[in-house]
């Protein structure tokens, strides 16, 4: 995607940018809890990714102090092979990977099949309409199209699908159905695998935070190539952010976890800071919708790592989401990469997790 982009003076960026820099020191926006049900007396489902187990503390806290040591003196690209990439708004340092993962989308043809045939899609339509036009014969919404009562609203969602208008076709779908109905995710069928771009991004904190690192994964058959943009300092995050975009193309859809409520709107937050005018108004599979519709009863909340846990997905190397400012805070004091070999991974495997679940998911439903 490419938005119009009006430039910044380069000293204005850097100002901003070491305004950042500096309020990043001493950021801390958690809360260290016992045991699962303490999380704040939260229902089942709902994630609270500024809370953490204290066994998970120990954990982080005992591998940040591994990795200081293992990586003391160690130059960046030695510690994480990548390359400083510049462009209009200056620089960042970019690692790529390409990682064996199998992506898995229902087709087109039972995505519009599916789609189709289910009446209520159409204005007006309820449940005891949709039993009683399925009796008559109806049994698709293209049966509707010489139905006197239902054919304008039935052809104007066909014209839809005949096009191919895959963000037309999502917000029809949220209009009738929640975001995290099966059906709004079948609608992935209508997109081809070259089509979607996996979004997560790693932050100092709550919104007003910098950006630390920005990653984009891709499903390429039977591998997903992934492109990670991370800051060395905070003045390199306007150069990250339109790295970031200007990678991602215009009919790119986005799948996220939480990514409607929180990436997509810090990248635009963070655009906004620097003058730049860009946005990611592109189809969105939000992950999280679908997961607690899909486990919300088996699992005490639907934070990844507890998905991944229920799921059997190990992590060697992980820093809680919440304790990235503090690896992040770490390697700006100290100069020590170690903690950022941390942060790269977990952004890694989040991407990689989101493939996988995005595709597991296709199981839960009964359709």
């Amino acid at each position: 995607m490419r938005g119009d982009i009006k430039r910044k003076q380069g000293s204005k960026l850097g100002r901003a940018a070491e305004t950042l820099r500096q309020k990043a020191e001493g950021i801390r926006e958690y809360e260290v809890i016992r045991k699962p049900q303490e999380r704040l007396g939260l229902p089942n489902g709902v994630v609270s990714e500024t809370c953490i187990y204290d066994s998970e503390y120990e954990r982080a806290f005992k591998l940040k102090e591994q990795l200081v040591r293992e990586f003391e003196g160690k130059p960046l690209e030695k510690a994480i092979p990548g390359q400083v990439v510049s462009n209009d708004y200056g620089e960042c340092y970019c690692i790529v990977d390409e990682c064996f993962t199998k992506f898995k989308k229902v087709d087109y043809e039972k995505s519009r099949e599916t789609i189709i045939s289910d009446l209520k899609l159409v204005y007006g339509i309820g449940p005891v309409w949709e039993k009683k036009l399925k009796q008559g014969g109806y049994l698709t919404i293209e049966d509707l199209r010489e139905h006197p009562m239902w054919r304008r609203h039935a052809n104007d969602l066909l014209k839809m699908i005949e096009a191919n208008d895959v963000k037309s076709l999502q917000s029809w779908l949220w209009r009738y159905l929640p975001k995290s109905h099966p059906l709004v995710h079948y609608l992935a069928g209508f997109c081809k695998e070259e089509d979607f771009a996996i979004l997560d991004i790693e932050t100092l904190g709550l919104f007003g935070r910098a950006i630390v690192l920005l990653g984009i994964a891709r499903p390429r058959k039977n591998t997903t190539c992934i492109n990670q943009y991370l800051l060395r300092d905070i003045p390199d995050e306007p150069g990250a952010l339109w790295e970031f975009v200007s990678h991602l193309e215009e009919n790119a859809a986005l799948i996220t976890f939480n990514g409607r409520a929180f990436d997509v709107p810090f990248i635009e937050e963070r655009l906004g800071y620097y003058g730049m005018e860009a946005s990611l108004n592109n189809p969105h599979f939000d992950v999280l919708h679908f997961a607690r519709r899909a486990w919300r009863d088996k699992l005490p909340d639907c934070r990844l790592e507890t998905i991944e846990k229920y799921l059997g997905v190990h992590r060697n190397v992980d820093v809680p989401s919440a304790l990235v400012p503090e690896f992040y805070e770490t390697y700006l004091k100290t100069q020590n990469v170690g903690p950022l070999v941390a942060i790269v991974e977990h952004n890694k495997q989040d991407l990689l997790t989101l493939v996988m679940l995005f595709s597991k998911l296709y199981e839960a439903w009964n359709l």
